[in-house]
């Protein structure tokens, strides 16, 4: 295959995971030039598979550490796939944990995790997610996950991510975090993050269920007068949805990112349109 080629790939070559993700715990500290990403994440064996290696998917990502339960493991690359073989027998549950860094700043290709005008920005969709981190990058395999995010406040006072904020608060040496947290399973191309210096207008809604929810709109410093159609349309389509579908908002919130900084025009992430 010439390189750049795209590799093609068949409906009929379809084979089911090997394993199952269940959870994911993603921890980033975000730089510009060197962003860690702590990834933890609670796997099973598919019983309906015969047993095999875990293969990974990867692109341009520097492994420093993978724990299995706790312990370091052996593992190997093949074919740019990280590939664990000392993995517990059975369908119990178990913990991988991998550590790996990454050069948002230097991502050119926009996919996965990248800078552009001094704020970070997510393009998952479809394989961007193994250029975060090591992963079962496929659509058939969902999990919930739970996203901390920690970066500098002054440069990065907003940090977004997909589900329910939890949590957030001050760090030392001028840095701060936010605590996102998705129950609904997902699959890792809906997976998104935006840390930068952002505004948003807000609106306060209720379903019919009686549950409030918070709608906001976030665009750069200048750009607020721009966001009363957008809050409108997304009012709309939230009423629509509940009238139409019997289907209110399941997170507490619902986010959207407007910058002309974005490359793929939209991305409909769970719960973090950009």
């Amino acid at each position: 295959m010439r390189e750049g080629q795209s590799k093609v790939i068949h409906r009929a070559d379809y084979q089911p995971p090997a394993f199952w993700i269940d959870t994911v715990e993603l921890v980033f500290d975000l730089d510009p030039a060197k962003t860690r990403v702590l990834n933890r994440m609670r796997l099973r064996r598919n019983p309906d598979v015969v047993p095999q290696a875990l293969r990974l998917d990867g692109e341009e990502l520097n492994l420093a550490r993978v724990l299995v339960g706790g312990q370091g493991t052996s593992f190997k690359m093949e074919e740019g796939q990280l590939v664990l073989e000392n993995l517990p027998d059975g369908n119990e549950p178990f913990e991988l944990e991998i550590f790996t860094t990454c050069a948002p700043a230097k991502n050119t290709k926009l996919m996965g995790l990248y800078v552009s005008n001094d704020s970070f920005f997510t393009q998952c969709e479809a394989e961007g997610f193994r250029r975060i981190t090591y992963f079962l990058d496929r659509p058939d395999v969902m999990a919930s996950y739970t996203v901390t995010l920690r970066a500098d406040r002054q440069r990065y006072p907003v940090l977004l991510s997909n589900g329910n904020l939890v949590d957030q608060g001050e760090l030392e040496d001028g840095r701060h975090f936010a605590k996102w947290v998705d129950p609904f399973r997902k699959p890792s191309y809906l997976f998104a993050l935006v840390a930068g210096q952002l505004v948003c207008r807000e609106q306060r809604i209720a379903s019919r269920n009686g549950k409030d929810h918070l709608l906001q709109v976030y665009v750069r410093p200048g750009d607020l007068d721009k966001t009363e159609h957008a809050m409108n349309s997304l009012m709309a389509s939230v009423a629509w949805d509940e009238a139409r579908f019997g289907l209110p908002l399941d997170l507490e919130r619902f986010m959207i990112v407007a910058t002309s900084d974005f490359n793929m025009g939209a991305m409909e992430n769970k719960g973090l349109n950009v």
